[in-house]
C-alpha cells in the first residue's frame, strides 16, 4: 500500500517594529531581524497558528489549542490561562475565545479577543463580553460588553482598536475605542465587512459585493500576520474596498480585491490569481498605480503566508524542482517534492524590480508510463 504524503509544513508570520520578524515554523516560533540571525521564542503547537502582532508584542493560537500563547519580543512568548469565567447577556461562563478562526488583534502591548460561553438551550446571547490582557503580564479584564451575538470584527493601529459588531445582516456599528482607558473615541454605522488600519485616523472596509440586491452575510475567518483574511463560506470575494476616517466619512473608494488586503501605513497589498499565477502587488490608497512586486507559480515557486507593516513585506515561500526524465513517474507531475519554506523579504519603499514568476516546465518521461491506472484519490 502507498503510503500518504506528509502533511505540508505549518507556517505563520508576522512583521513587528524595527524591521523584526517573528516566524511560526512548523513548531519553533523565531524572532528574526532582517539580515540577521534568529532568537527562539519558544514551540507552538504543530497544527497552524493562527497569528496576530502589534509593533511590539504578538500573540497566537493553534488548532488543537484553546489558549492563548503570547508575549514581548524578544522575551520568550509563555502560554496565557483562561481567567475565571464570568456571567452575562443570557449565557454562563464567558471566556476568551482562542479559536483557529477567532478574530483577536493585538493592540500596544494588549490583546484584545472576543468571548465564548455555554448558554441555555434555544438561547442566544444578547450581549457579549471584549476581553483583553496585557501580554507583559497581569489578568484577562472585560474591555467592554458588546451588544448582539455576532463575533465582532476587530483591527488595531498604535493603541487604537476598532471594533465592527454586526446589528443586521449586512450593517454593522463601528466602535473605535482607546486601549489605554477603554474611551470610544468615536463611532458610526457601515456595511458590514473586515477592517484594517490604514493609519491612525483612517480605516480600510473590505465589504462583500451583494447577491441580487441581498447582503452577503461574513463568513469565518483567519488573521493572518497583520492582516484579516477571508477563508470562505458566505463571504467569498470580490470585496468592495473603501477607505473611511475613524469619525466616519467616506473619503474614497479604493476598488476591488478577490481578498480582504493586508493594510497598512497607507498602502495595501493585494494577491490576485491569472491563469494559475499569483501575483503580489501594492496599492498606494493616496492614489498612483499600483507596483507588482513578486509573482508565484506553484509548485516552481509557491506562497504559503505572508505579512505586512509598511515598508517591509515578508512571505513564506517553497520552491520544487523538475524531476529528471527518469525520475517521472505515473502522477508525480515534472516537479519533486516542494522544500523547506523559507521567509522571502521586500522593502517596499525601495525602487527594486518585480520578481516574475518561473516558468513551469513539463519533463518528458525517458520511458512511456503504461498501466497506470486511475488517478489516486
Amino acid at each position: 500500500m502507498a503510503m500518504p504524503p506528509p502533511p505540508p509544513p505549518q507556517q505563520a508570520v508576522a512583521v513587528l517594529g524595527g524591521k523584526r520578524v517573528v516566524w511560526f515554523d512548523d513548531g519553533p516560533i523565531l524572532l528574526k531581524g532582517f539580515g540577521s540571525g534568529s532568537t527562539s521564542l519558544g514551540v507552538a503547537s504543530q497544527q497552524l497558528p493562527q497569528m496576530a502582532s502589534s509593533a511590539s508584542a504578538v500573540a497566537l493560537v493553534g488548532q488543537s489549542q484553546r489558549e492563548f500563547i503570547g508575549g514581548v519580543p524578544p522575551a520568550p512568548l509563555r502560554a496565557i490561562p483562561q481567567p475565571k469565567p464570568v456571567s452575562g447577556g443570557g449565557c454562563g461562563k464567558w471566556q476568551p475565545a482562542a479559536e483557529p478562526l477567532g478574530d483577536f488583534v493585538v493592540v500596544a502591548d494588549d490583546l484584545v479577543t472576543a468571548g465564548r460561553a455555554t448558554c441555555p438551550p434555544g438561547a442566544s446571547a444578547t450581549r457579549q463580553p471584549l476581553f483583553a490582557r496585557d501580554l507583559r503580564g497581569g489578568h484577562w479584564r472585560v474591555l467592554r460588553w458588546l451588544t448582539g451575538n455576532a463575533p465582532p470584527i476587530l483591527a488595531a493601529e498604535g493603541k487604537r482598536l476598532a471594533v465592527g459588531v454586526q446589528y443586521t445582516a449586512g450593517t454593522m456599528r463601528l466602535l473605535v475605542i482607546d486601549i489605554r482607558d477603554g474611551h470610544t473615541d468615536s463611532h458610526f454605522d457601515t456595511s458590514d465587512g473586515y477592517l484594517a488600519f490604514a493609519g491612525s485616523n483612517r480605516l480600510v472596509l473590505s465589504a462583500p459585493h451583494e447577491a441580487d440586491g441581498q447582503a452577503v452575510a461574513l463568513g469565518p475567518r483567519m488573521r493572518l500576520g497583520n492582516g484579516t483574511y477571508s477563508s470562505g463560506g458566505d463571504s467569498g470575494g470580490p470585496f468592495r474596498l473603501s477607505l473611511y476616517s475613524t469619525k466616519g466619512r467616506r473619503i474614497a473608494r479604493l476598488g476591488s480585491s478577490e481578498e480582504p488586503p493586508l493594510v497598512s501605513g497607507n498602502h495595501f497589498i493585494t494577491d490576485e490569481g491569472n491563469n494559475g499565477e499569483e501575483v503580489l502587488s501594492v496599492h498606494d490608497i493616496r492614489g498612483g498605480a499600483p507596483k507588482t512586486v513578486i509573482g508565484f507559480n506553484a509548485p516552481a515557486r509557491a506562497l504559503v503566508t505572508l505579512a505586512f507593516r509598511w515598508p517591509m513585506l515578508v512571505t513564506v515561500e517553497t520552491t520544487s524542482t523538475p524531476l529528471l526524465p527518469r525520475e517521472v513517474r505515473c502522477w508525480t507531475g515534472s516537479y519533486g517534492p516542494a522544500g523547506q519554506p523559507f521567509l522571502g523579504t521586500f522593502d517596499l519603499a525601495r525602487d527594486e524590480p518585480f520578481m516574475p514568476a518561473p516558468v513551469l516546465v513539463s519533463i518528458r518521461p525517458s520511458e512511456p508510463l503504461t498501466d497506470c491506472g486511475p488517478a489516486p484519490p
